[in-house]
């Protein structure tokens, strides 16, 4: 791997540690090391975990460290036992008058296995001081040490198992990662549209008040009433956003919704009725239902209803007008989900738009020339919308072509 990788957390250890300890500028707490990425060999430079753990630790005499080595303490255990059996050999011939060279060779025995014991013992152990390197590695944030990872399919000891393990979770750890850096990025992308949103507002009324104080429209009412009523609208717009905004925030935070037993039937009514008065124009606002089930949600009541509004409101704004509109609301029961569908007839909305509609601030970049008509809104309501689904551990979708938006909606029910 690069170098930089492999002596960026070395350094910043190093220089971290020489800060903090005078006495022992390689000793660090833990008994963990550093690892040297370039080769298989462990750095005898330990990894730092944390200086109270530190502080709370006796450190280890310098003489017992190298008995704490695991392939040392086999090694002596293999020893001790080659004596003992070695021993019990000679009590049990019951030699009374031992020969002179059968002391050398006890020891000489003894020592021999205790050789051949170290030797077999730091190869059985091979594999698994290449998974605690690795481990060591990983922990300082060399994730792409686990390509040097003794895996093998299926597992065949308990090495395998373990390094299989450590692969899966660097696999999480690296997910875990992305999906940070991609919520920051969506967060920063998000706090700036919102920001340039406030700021156009601001900058109207801002501009409207200079002109008030310089005496503009001083000598002319009819002038002062219309900037008046800009500036209102421009303070209703800004106070419609922040709405949404705190809207949004509530939906995104840990706090759970107000759940409770609703008749979809119901509410769905209450919305195509409040639908037929914001059209203000004798398009076909119908209610469908695909079945003679009682469809009960238990689900937040002001949540439902400001979804189905949102999803109408979208319908008025961007289907065909009267005579020729159409809106249909749509309710159906399928396996204990209740399916929801708001369904216009409008210009529809193109394929490359259709993944991106539900992003904040977002709007079709493509309109018809029939659409000559601002739409006011503040480009929260479908994120708004998405969210409000999310939080009802349902699922929100879009298909739409010329002459037909459909957006479908699946709620788990009562059942």
């Amino acid at each position: 791997m690069p170098e930089s990788k492999a002596t960026g957390p070395k350094k910043w250890l190093e220089s971290h540690h020489s800060r903090g300890t005078e006495t022992h500028p390689h000793a660090l707490p833990g008994n963990l090391s550093l690892v040297d990425s370039a080769s298989d060999q462990q750095n005898t430079q330990p990894l730092f975990l944390s200086e109270q753990q530190h502080n709370n630790q006796p450190d280890t005499p310098s003489w017992v460290r190298p008995f704490l080595s695991l392939r040392t303490q086999l090694t002596l255990t293999y020893s001790l036992l080659l004596v003992l059996l070695v021993a019990f050999t000679y009590l049990l011939l019951d030699q009374h008058a031992p020969s002179p060279v059968m002391l050398p060779a006890i020891i000489g025995v003894v020592v021999a296995g205790s050789i051949l014991s170290f030797v077999l013992t730091s190869l059985l152990l091979r594999p698994l001081s290449r998974v605690t390197d690795v481990a060591q590695a990983i922990a300082i944030g060399d994730l792409a040490q686990r390509d040097r990872l003794p895996l093998h399919l299926p597992p065949q000891d308990e090495i395998d198992r373990l390094a299989g393990s450590l692969n899966e979770m660097v696999i999480r750890l690296e997910r875990a990662e992305e999906m940070q850096q991609a919520s920051e990025e969506r967060f920063r992308q998000f706090f700036t549209d919102a920001s340039h949103q406030l700021r156009t507002p601001l900058t109207s009324i801002r501009g409207f008040t200079e002109l008030l104080m310089r005496g503009a429209a001083k000598d002319d009412p009819e002038t002062s009433q219309h900037i008046l009523a800009r500036m209102k609208s421009e303070s209703e717009r800004m106070t419609l956003l922040i709405n949404d905004l705190l809207t949004l925030a509530r939906l995104n935070d840990t706090h759970p919704p107000k759940l409770q037993y609703l008749d979809l039937v119901k509410l769905a009514a209450e919305s195509i009725e409040q639908a037929r008065i914001l059209a203000k124009d004798d398009r076909k606002i119908t209610l469908a239902l695909e079945t003679d089930e009682r469809m009960e949600l238990h689900a937040d009541k002001e949540r439902i209803t400001q979804l189905l509004f949102i999803l109408l409101d979208n319908a008025l704004k961007y289907g065909r007008p009267a005579p020729d509109g159409e809106i249909t609301l749509k309710l159906s029961k399928q396996r204990g989900h209740i399916s929801l569908f708001v369904i216009d007839n409008g210009e529809g909305i193109i394929p490359d738009e259709q993944e991106h509609i539900f992003e904040a601030f977002y709007r079709g970049r493509h309109r018809s020339s029939s659409q000559t008509k601002a739409v006011i809104g503040t480009g929260l309501g479908l994120t708004i919308a998405s969210a409000i689904v999310r939080a009802h551990n349902g699922a929100i979708t879009v298909c739409s072509e010329v002459g037909h938006t459909e957006f479908k909606i699946l709620l788990p029910g009562t059942d």
